[in-house]
């Protein structure tokens, strides 16, 4: 807590300035003074307001505290805090999954299909099959797509596809060195299941009046219109979660849903192996790689990707890029932090990749949840399935962290007996 009250600190205040005080909560300035505060911080003079509540976060959930003896009631309590914290449970339902089309491309086969996650939510899908897949003997992969401020696409970013647009290909070039990850895990032997989160590519938001080409999303569309869209879908996040909110569910609830639903398609496909299911995702898709892992015993092997840090360090100036309004779960920090959540997946295996110069997070706060998460594993007893590495990168899945991915796969699921 040391480094967290260094972290806090106080606020500057000009000459001639009256600071805030608990007897005096604004800061006045002085008449004839012409200096002015400075917060050095994002929101400006809200700062000291959100510090106070930031400096009184001790996090009563996390597995580290003394009272939790017992990882299955620790988990349990926990788990069930977090449900409740997401106000999301719709009653089970069937999900009549229909495939609407397969192609061939040579090592696997991509089925393009849809199915319910509720009564009135149905997702579209892609499912890698590779062929040599045989009953009950394949480890699968739940993939979790990344957010990137790119809306008009979802699954097809971590999928190469014959007729896809351009800038798709930019896209992964950008972001995953041009590799087509939901491929690469199809050709090592994985049943890969890719699904559209809320708000992006067969899930994006319409509105009345939207031109043809963003309603058709040709392969010819100017970049400029797709850019242009991905404006327009960024710019209304806040309204669909403020909408959402006030409809008493959550986004973060809808989408932790989502996942789980497809985990339980996955278990009921005959090829795939149910001991023997791990989930990948970087970015955003690495907060849903959290979560889902957090709630689903059914995950065996976990993959984060650029999304961990300690949540009161974020607060200052760095939440504008990490915690988007798809992810957040209101509340849940006056319960348990980031780390707490990828205890959780224990006794699941988990690696945590991050990148060194990954901006998105503070330095400190990433390495107060790594040791949190180890202590965690640690008193669980699990600290020979935890894997954490600092790679020289920035907010990128890169091609020598996927090796180490695959690599960890490789250990947890495809040789997992």
């Amino acid at each position: 807590m040391a480094q967290l009250a260094t972290l806090l600190g106080s606020t500057t205040v000009g000459a001639g300035m009256q600071a805030q005080t608990a007897a005096n909560p604004f800061t006045v300035a002085v008449p004839g003074a012409a200096a002015h505060p400075v917060y050095d911080a994002d929101m400006g003079s809200m700062w000291p307001l959100i510090r106070k509540q930031a400096a009184r976060a001790y996090f009563p959930y996390a597995y580290t505290r003394d009272h939790y003896t017992d990882l299955k009631v620790w988990k349990h309590v926990t788990r069930n805090r977090l449900v409740d914290l997401l106000h999301h449970a719709p009653k089970p339902w069937t999900a009549g999954a229909t495939k609407l089309k397969e192609t061939d491309v040579g090592d696997f086969v991509i089925e393009e299909i849809t199915f319910n996650t509720t009564q009135h939510i149905r997702v579209p899908a892609f499912v890698l099959v590779p062929k040599q897949a045989t009953k009950r003997s394949t480890p699968a992969v739940v993939l979790l797509h990344d957010h990137g401020g790119f809306y008009m696409w979802g699954k097809e970013k971590v999928i190469r596809m014959d007729d896809e647009h351009s800038i798709l290909g930019e896209y992964r070039q950008r972001y995953y060195e041009g590799a087509s990850i939901g491929s690469d895990l199809a050709r090592k032997g994985y049943l890969v299941v890719i699904i559209d989160m809320l708000y992006w590519g067969n899930r994006r938001c319409m509105m009345d009046g939207d031109s043809d080409g963003w309603w058709d999303r040709p392969d010819d569309l100017a970049p400029e219109q797709v850019n242009a869209f991905n404006i327009r879908s960024s710019n209304y996040e806040h309204l669909l979660d403020r909408t959402l909110l006030a409809a008493g569910t959550t986004w973060a609830g809808i989408a932790a849903w989502d996942d789980i639903r497809t985990v339980d398609y996955l278990w009921s496909r005959d090829e795939v192996d149910r001991n023997r299911i791990g989930c990948v995702g970087f970015s955003t898709g690495g907060m849903r790689a959290l979560m889902l892992a957090a709630l689903d015993e059914r995950i065996k092997a976990t993959v984060n990707i650029c999304w961990m840090a300690s949540m009161p360090y974020q607060l200052q100036n760095d939440i504008k890029y990490s915690m988007g309004y798809s992810v957040l779960v209101p509340g849940m920090f006056r319960y348990m932090d980031f780390p707490d959540l990828a205890a959780l997946a224990m006794p699941g295996a988990l690696m945590v990749l991050g990148g060194g110069k990954d901006h998105f997070f503070n330095n400190e706060g990433v390495k107060m949840a790594y040791d949190r998460i180890n202590q965690s594993f640690a008193k669980g007893g699990y600290d020979d399935r935890l894997y954490i590495q600092e790679h020289d990168s920035g907010h990128v899945f890169t091609a020598a962290m996927q090796q180490a991915a695959w690599d960890f796969l490789k250990t947890h699921l495809m040789d997992r007996v």
